[in-house]
């Protein structure tokens, strides 16, 4: 056979083999596309938009998207409802999958300290003994004075009066383990301003602290006296004209809007007078709020519930 004709036929028979080849690697992944296994999906939960630290999270800030059932961490979040309204603990960015260990419960968010200070105080640790801290009995949310004992002929004075406790040793609720042992502290921190922290500093630095818890009872006593004041006597004493309002026998929070939701401004003593500045507004409760001024010239709103009346 001539050379021509082997040579030709040696490439029809090339082209033809590899024309077969293709065809029957083509069936085979046709053939194993469609009897193999569908790929598993799942739901997780992404962010649909920025979320920053410490941040609430809302309805709208988060979504579902399906991922392989096999790329599934077991902290990342597959129902919604099991992070609605809880705290971010890191920055989350949008598209980003949630992780459970990156948020927190309410409950949880109460037991930061610095989460638990109103706006304008600080948080100040005395330290104490069995005996200066009542037996080791405070508890976080108690009030308690605070009594100094000092100089040579051991004069005691009282420096400050019904201080909020923010924690004890290192426990920031009053509620225990079950079936926990009573731990034992040597420090108590209370919720100061300013200038009753350094009042508290100084103090220790001259002499023995010593604290007095108040009781309950007491406590409540004011509160519960402000709710039972009836509605009509409060629209009398809420009229928008400028005057002076005296707060009840408890501490009240100013805010920055007629509202219980609105950021404090200021907690300000019992007996404190406060400028009327003319404005009233009612909230979706039919509470009513005025527009008061402090004696450091403040402005902000404050429920009607809670101021004693009018003087001029």
């Amino acid at each position: 056979m001539k050379p021509k004709k082997v040579l030709l036929l040696a490439i029809l028979s090339g082209v033809i083999t590899t024309f077969l080849f293709f065809m029957f690697i083509n069936n085979q992944a046709t053939e194993t596309s469609a009897t193999g296994p569908e790929i598993e999906m799942a739901e997780v939960v992404i962010a649909a938009a920025d979320i920053p630290k410490d941040q609430q999270i809302l309805q709208e800030q988060i979504t579902v998207k399906e991922i392989p059932l096999e790329q599934i961490h077991p902290e990342m979040v597959k129902d919604i409802n099991n992070v609605l309204h809880q705290y971010t603990i890191t920055d989350i960015k949008q598209g980003e999958i949630l992780m459970n260990h990156r948020m927190q419960k309410k409950e949880e968010e109460a037991e930061v300290i610095s989460r638990k200070i109103n706006e304008g105080y600080r948080a100040v640790s005395t330290e104490v003994t069995y005996v200066t801290g009542i037996s080791n009995l405070i508890q976080p949310e108690d009030f308690v004075d605070v009594v100094l004992t000092s100089g040579e002929n051991l004069e005691t004075e009282m420096i400050l009066e019904k201080v909020h406790v923010l924690a004890v040793g290192e426990r920031m609720t009053e509620k225990k383990a079950e079936g926990a042992e009573p731990v034992l502290y040597q420090s108590v921190t209370l919720e100061l301003n300013q200038e009753d922290t350094v009042k508290l500093i100084n103090a220790r630095a001259h002499g023995e602290l010593h604290l007095a818890l108040y009781s309950k009872s007491d406590l409540n006593e004011g509160i519960e006296e402000a709710e039972e004041i009836e509605e009509i006597e409060t629209e009398e004493k809420a009229s928008p004209t400028n005057g002076k309002v005296v707060t009840l026998p408890v501490e009240s929070v100013i805010r920055k809007s007629p509202s219980l939701k609105a950021d404090p401004i200021e907690i300000v003593k019992e007996e404190t007078t406060l400028s009327l500045l003319g404005n009233q507004e009612t909230d979706e409760d039919g509470r009513i709020w005025l527009e008061i001024e402090t004696t450091d010239e403040q402005k902000g709103w404050i429920s009607s519930r809670i101021i004693k009346g009018e003087q001029e």
